[in-house]
């Protein structure tokens, strides 16, 4: 019995999120802008109507958003990710194995006895649409490649209403011919070209390309995408829990500074969120990385990293913290105006998987006192708040917290941020 996959891709997802709580926006443009408002991350339709392109600097953008009244948004992570695991529920409902592929996709199996999967990916569409508020395009194959390939069509063709299936094989062709090989999951930009230049341009003729040819410069994974493209499954469904090998936590200020204490608040910041992804996977870390740099595109420049490996496996906020600062100290240099820091955790590990010290027989003991410690402050964070409860070296006030001017409530997460209704 083949798998058969859908991927449920939630539609313009940023934007989609800002419209479950204003209504009144669905129909008119909006977008939505990266970290410091500075670039356009998410558009609803109407916006790429307009010619406003993915990834356009705002202040580029500005007198086009002015002149067409067109809404922004600055990015509100806490609500997406929150409406993105409402979705993933949903999801449960209708297969027990899903696959979470990024904060507004997932693949599932239908392995059922229904032929009808067209009406069941409808189903799936209409109560996300009805319980979350979400609108979503899901794209039904033998492969998961094939999928993305549906959703992608589906996209930009009302007819489909927001399903399409491949599982008619015979069609499949007409179907791939609409894709640009820079458009296959799985081709990058590189190998786009090189594609373009051997007279592949659309997904129908990398299915029927030299697989030998594939393989020698595309490596394993260019012929699996070859493969898959001929309902052939090479990419199972991975509804694992892969842990993370390392763990980035940065971002720009929202003033540019030349104050040590100011960025050593940033940084231990940073570094708590770090240290809270952490935790949340049950891992532990060995090294830390600092980094720190200034405005690459103003003179003088600078920009340093330094490595620490840590003396003993860490997960709690408080030492995380404490080697951060160490590290801070010794890269950063006075007379420069800096933009922004960060933290890497890497040498990641489960508590279970530690090599333990001969001479240190008291780790375990000492790892459980803290972890508790910082598992009730997560819970806490997570209820109330995020920095409900915090390390006093982040300070009471972070300074150089991300510009957000036009950034939503937490509808969903925060007490003080729930909908008022008028009757």
């Amino acid at each position: 019995m083949r798998n058969i996959y859908a991927l449920i891709d939630c539609d313009n997802f940023y934007v989609s999120c800002e419209r479950v709580f204003r209504p009144d926006l669905i129909g008119k443009p909006v977008v939505v802008l990266s970290n410091n408002d500075g670039c356009i991350v998410s558009r609803s339709n109407e916006a790429k109507n307009l010619g406003i392109q993915m990834g356009t600097p705002y202040f580029k953008a500005e007198e086009v958003i002015k002149k067409n009244r067109v809404s922004v948004f600055s990015s509100n992570y806490a609500l997406y990710s929150d409406i993105s695991s409402r979705v993933v529920e949903i999801l449960k409902m209708f297969s027990p194995n899903i696959e979470v592929y990024s904060i507004d996709e997932a693949f599932i199996t239908l392995n059922l006895t229904n032929s009808n999967f067209t009406k069941y990916g409808k189903e799936i569409r209409e109560r996300i649409l009805k319980d979350v508020g979400i609108p979503t395009t899901v794209g039904i194959a033998y492969t998961k490649t094939l999928t993305k390939i549906a959703t992608k069509i589906g996209k930009k063709n009302i007819e489909y209403g927001g399903v399409l299936s491949l599982l008619n094989e015979k069609d499949d062709d007409m179907y791939l011919e609409m894709v640009d090989v820079e458009d296959i999951w799985g081709v990058g930009r590189q190998y786009s070209k090189w594609l373009r230049e051997m007279g592949i341009d659309n997904a129908k003729d990398l299915k029927y390309a030299n697989r030998q040819v594939i393989r020698h410069h595309m490596t394993v994974q260019g012929l699996r995408t070859v493969l898959e493209l001929n309902g052939i499954d090479c990419i199972p469904l991975d509804s694992r829990r892969v842990l993370k090998k390392s763990i980035t936590s940065s971002k720009s200020f929202g003033i540019k500074t030349d104050s040590l204490e100011d960025i050593k608040k940033a940084l231990a910041i940073d570094v708590a969120q770090a240290g809270e992804k952490l935790r949340e996977q049950g891992s532990v870390a060995g090294t830390l990385t600092v980094f720190l740099l200034s405005n690459p595109f103003k003179t003088p420049c600078y920009s340093n990293s330094i490595s620490i490996k840590l003396p003993y496996r860490v997960s709690d906020t408080p030492n995380l913290i404490k080697y951060s600062l160490i590290g801070l100290g010794k890269i950063f240099k006075s007379g420069y105006i800096y933009k922004k820091c960060g933290v890497v955790l890497s040498d990641i590990s489960t508590v279970n998987d530690v090599q333990l010290d001969l001479f240190n027989s008291s780790f375990i003991n000492d790892f459980n006192i803290k972890n508790k410690a910082m598992i009730t402050m997560d819970r806490i964070n997570r209820k109330w708040g995020r920095d409900t409860i915090k390390i006093g070296s982040m300070g009471i006030e972070n300074t150089l917290k991300m510009k957000q001017d036009m950034i939503s409530n937490r509808y969903t997460t925060d007490w003080n941020n729930l909908l008022v209704v008028n009757i």
